[in-house]
């Protein structure tokens, strides 16, 4: 547990210290999230309410992506890794620890953006904690399928364009049920179920991820 909180720790300064990971992915959302505007705002009429929420959903996913291939980078350049790796006792546990945190400190502020964003643009307070909610679940189960993506090609060099190839097909069914849910809360329709299914989708990740990711990183190393 001490090396779960200190990787956690450690993570945490190194985000916080290199500002571009936590403020450039908010500055491609912002970014996204006013080409979307412009290009649908005059083609909607009436219904653009109803579509930023699934514009910011999507957003969120794509933005996630930017620098999931760095989970490992650095630490496995500067042989930080390999010494994780080594003294691990639990390796499965210290894994998790760096996608959390990865998660934590990297895709949290795009979270509370995008909540931000939908309740100024649509004024929905019920549409944006769904939007929330369910950001929270997908996104998370997203950063663990991007940790075992990233452990299996953590040795290639360039990695980022073959991670996201692995990643976005096994991302459709929480984009699916993601969109599904912020859609039928703005229809007044019963969202429950979709939130369901992405909470019973992070479960079954948050307990494959950690193995996967770890023998991944084993692979990798050798």
């Amino acid at each position: 547990m001490n090396t779960f909180i200190s990787i956690m720790h450690r993570d945490m300064r190194v985000i916080l210290n290199s500002g571009n990971k936590v403020f450039m992915p908010i500055i491609y959302l912002l970014l996204v999230l006013t080409f979307f505007s412009i290009s649908l705002a005059n083609s909607t009429s009436g219904g653009y309410e109803r579509i930023v929420p699934q514009i910011i959903w999507l957003a969120c996913l794509l933005v996630s992506l930017i620098n999931m291939e760095a989970l490992f980078k650095e630490d496995y350049e500067d042989g930080t890794l390999e010494n994780i790796v080594i003294n691990s006792d639990a390796l499965e546990f210290n894994v998790l620890a760096k996608i959390l945190s990865y998660w934590l400190f990297t895709i949290t502020p795009l979270i509370i953006v995008g909540f931000i964003m939908n309740y100024l643009l649509t004024s929905d307070l019920n549409t944006s904690l769904v939007l929330l909610i369910s950001l929270i679940l997908g996104t998370l189960t997203i950063s663990l399928i991007g940790g075992v993506a990233a452990s299996l090609t953590l040795s290639i060099k360039g990695n980022n364009l073959l991670l996201s190839t692995i990643v976005l097909p096994m991302d459709i069914p929480v984009l699916i049920f993601g969109t599904s849910s912020v859609f039928n809360a703005t229809s007044g329709v019963n969202y429950h179920s979709e939130l369901l299914i992405l909470l019973l989708l992070l479960i079954l990740f948050l307990i494959i991820s950690p193995f996967a990711s770890a023998l991944g990183l084993k692979n990798s190393l050798d």
